[in-house]
């Protein structure tokens, strides 16, 4: 469900599959390990093999941003798919969490 990668000091996260009240506790559990990787200074949620997310799903995206902005670590959404970028733009996550384009050779 999710894989990452550090590069530099940028922390590529991707996440697949449902992000919902079914798979939110183990997602936001491993989000949480990863984001204390020591010398991470920015970290990207890579989504383009994400199929559906639903409120709970914006609720672990928004923890992760209060837990890494107390840290000073900005936070990036990349590739979004077409529904869960409706529900991201319709959210406005997009003002605090910028979308961005990765295609460094995906994960």
């Amino acid at each position: 469900m999710i894989d990452h990668k550090l590069v530099g000091s940028t922390l590529y996260i991707g996440i697949r599959g449902e992000l919902d009240e079914n798979s939110a506790k183990g997602i936001r559990q491993r989000l949480d390990e990863l984001t204390e990787a020591p010398g991470m200074e920015k970290a990207v949620f890579e989504l383009s093999e994400l199929t559906f997310m639903d409120s709970t799903g914006i609720g672990v995206l928004l923890g992760r941003y209060n837990k890494l902005k107390a840290r000073g670590v900005p936070i990036f959404i990349a590739n979004p798919r077409g529904n869960i970028d409706r529900v991201l733009t319709l959210s406005g996550i997009y003002g605090i969490m910028p979308k961005i384009e990765y295609s460094h050779g995906k994960r």
